[in-house]
């Protein structure tokens, strides 16, 4: 989930932190897999053990946290998450923060401990100093909007990130986010994003839309979560077992 990754990546979501779910995600081909520690049901204990799952399945795990949550971010890195995602991003200074604390000495404040470090399946730097985790800034508030171009060109950002149902309530939309106003923003942070050479990634709740966001130039999208998915699956099934009687 990088600029270094290829382009027009898919990632999975979870919220159930449970390990048959995680390995369903994990063998289904996702390009990453998302473990939401800010929504989902997740704690500590039991992220780590997902994304040593994950890991072993050759799929990047990557974390959201709330900002509130900041100093879990380098706790999720220490145990081999690819990056993270930091909810409600209103400032650069706030990316610069979970930015820093992501990175070893001289670059950042992450303190150092081996942990899971050389354990990961894919390759790691041999010089610490040189590790560089994937670190996200969701956009979804106005706020974040007004200085999103800030955002954007914080040193070491690894892309942005759209939270939409957040973004609209955060405009006054509701939940209605067919208007020119929603279509402005999300131009906005695509623009902001491109011009800083960044990727922008945006949740989509059907393939069709996956695809009309590729088409729109979104770098990455996130496919519904897994609980909506399964919400979902059990009623059409009920729904068709009743029709039939």
């Amino acid at each position: 989930m990088s600029a270094s990754r290829q382009s027009r990546t898919i990632g999975g979501w979870l919220m159930i932190p449970d390990p048959l779910v995680v390995e369903v995600a994990g063998r289904a081909g996702f390009d990453w897999v998302g473990l939401d520690m800010q929504h989902g049901a997740w704690d500590l204990e039991k992220a780590f053990r997902a994304v040593q799952l994950l890991d072993a399945l050759g799929t990047p795990a990557i974390v959201r946290v709330s900002q509130e949550d900041l100093p879990l971010l380098p706790r999720v890195l220490d145990h081999g998450a690819a990056g993270v995602i930091v909810a409600m991003v209103e400032s650069a200074e706030v990316a610069t923060a979970a930015v820093s604390a992501s990175r070893y000495a001289p670059q950042g404040q992450r303190s150092w401990v081996s942990q899971r470090y050389g354990l990961a399946s894919t390759p790691q730097a041999a010089d610490v100093s040189e590790v560089r985790p994937d670190i996200y800034a969701m956009i979804e508030d106005r706020r974040g909007l007004e200085v999103v171009e800030e955002i954007a060109r914080v040193p070491g950002l690894a892309g942005l990130h759209i939270g939409p149902v957040d973004l609209g309530l955060g405009l006054g939309l509701g939940m209605d986010r067919s208007g020119e106003t929603y279509a402005t923003a999300l131009g906005r942070i695509l623009e902001a994003g491109h011009a800083a050479s960044v990727p922008v990634t945006l949740h989509a709740v059907r393939p069709e839309e996956a695809l009309a966001r590729f088409e729109e130039g979104f770098d990455e999208v996130v496919l519904t979560a897994d609980v909506f998915l399964l919400r979902e699956a059990m009623a059409e099934q009920l729904a068709q077992a009743r029709s039939t009687r």
